[in-house]
């Protein structure tokens, strides 16, 4: 049978000296052996260059190596720079405040490998914790939309705890669901949770740097969902740290369907969104001959249609009121998948 191939990790970090040599360790135990590490520091001043140095010197691995930028370039820019370090033909982006569990590269490239249909984006469930690894909710699934009033819960979401060491234990559901198309309600997790495909980044991350400072996840979740589709592992398999001090995740857990955010989202979507139809446009030809005319134009009357949604006026009321009403036949009907609408949870670099 073929083997497997090489993962590529980039983990970009600002300021983040008190958590980024968690992250690196996560990656170094990861199952699978076969990755090719970057570590991006973005001009960070706050010591964390001393810190990764002094993790990298104690962990004497040969699959890492580390750059420091002299000047912040921002989340897309960080990325980039480590990108170009990489030719694996998968890659992740480890937020540098978050960690990774042992299975997650395994998992996701097991899923991308799956016999049913191929993606550009895989991405799963997370726990939330706090800054001394303490864990605050056992799912970032709670943006999900249009559920029934009551629900049962599976024993397998309730975790146990080890009488020995105090730590939660939750059962491996195995759940993944494929989305085949992006909706205007379509949301994924954070960057931390995603593993994609090299020649689909290469594809559409043709955007500025200045342009795309921040939500890099959301800009390249929503190419993925327009282009390819994505599959969603129902697993957590990473650990999402709140710790007070998040760019953009900075509101409290109150469960719920909660906002983990207290900046207006609005404004950041429509933005990311119009950059997104502004690339459908520069990068038509490239796109056309990978997917064919019918997805980008597809495409682009997604995104056309999400932003006119947003816009004042007796079109964007229609817009808004179809959407509302198909939301509710959906969830009468049952239809409703986490992982499949609601608000994208991310968290700013």
């Amino acid at each position: 049978m073929p083997s497997t191939p090489p993962v590529g990790v980039v983990i970009a970090n600002y300021n983040n000296g008190a958590f980024v040599g968690r992250a690196i360790e996560s990656v170094a135990r990861q199952s699978c052996r076969d990755l090719r590490t970057i570590v991006i520091d973005d001009a960070s001043t706050d010591g964390s260059d001393e810190e990764i140095r002094s993790c990298l010197s104690r962990l004497n691995d040969s699959r890492f190596n580390y750059i420091r930028l002299d000047a912040n370039v921002g989340q897309t820019g960080a990325i980039k720079r480590g990108l170009a370090e990489l030719d694996t033909p998968f890659v992740g982006f480890l937020d540098s405040d978050d960690k990774w569990y042992e299975n997650f590269i395994e998992r996701h490239l097991c899923v991308h490998m799956n016999a049913a249909f191929p993606v550009s984006l895989t991405y799963c469930d997370s726990h939330i914790i706090d800054a001394d690894d303490r864990l605050l909710a056992g799912t970032a699934w709670w943006f999900d939309k249009g559920e029934a009033s009551s629900k049962a819960f599976d024993s397998n979401v309730v975790p146990r705890i080890d009488p020995a060491t105090g730590d939660f234990t939750f059962p491996t559901n195995g759940r993944v669901t494929f989305h085949p198309q992006w909706t205007s309600l379509s949301a994924t997790n954070s960057m931390a949770s995603m593993m994609f495909r090299r020649s689909f980044v290469d594809l559409v991350l043709a955007v500025p740097d200045s342009d795309l400072k921040l939500y890099l996840d959301y800009y390249l979740s929503t190419f993925a969902g327009l282009l390819t589709g994505s599959v969603a592992i129902h697993d957590a398999l990473y650990a999402y740290r709140m710790h007070g001090s998040n760019k953009h995740s900075n509101a409290t857990v109150m469960g719920g369907t909660y906002n983990s955010s207290t900046k207006d989202w609005g404004p950041i979507r429509n933005h990311i969104l119009r950059l997104v139809e502004r690339m459908l446009d520069e990068e038509a030809t490239s796109i056309r001959a990978a997917f064919g005319d019918w997805r980008h134009a597809n495409s682009k009357a997604l995104v056309r249609r999400a932003l006119d949604a947003e816009s004042p006026g007796s079109k964007g009321n229609w817009i808004r009121f179809r959407d509302s009403m198909e939301a509710r036949m959906s969830a009468l009907l049952g239809i409703g998948k986490p992982g499949s609408s609601g608000r994208q949870w991310r968290r700013g670099h």
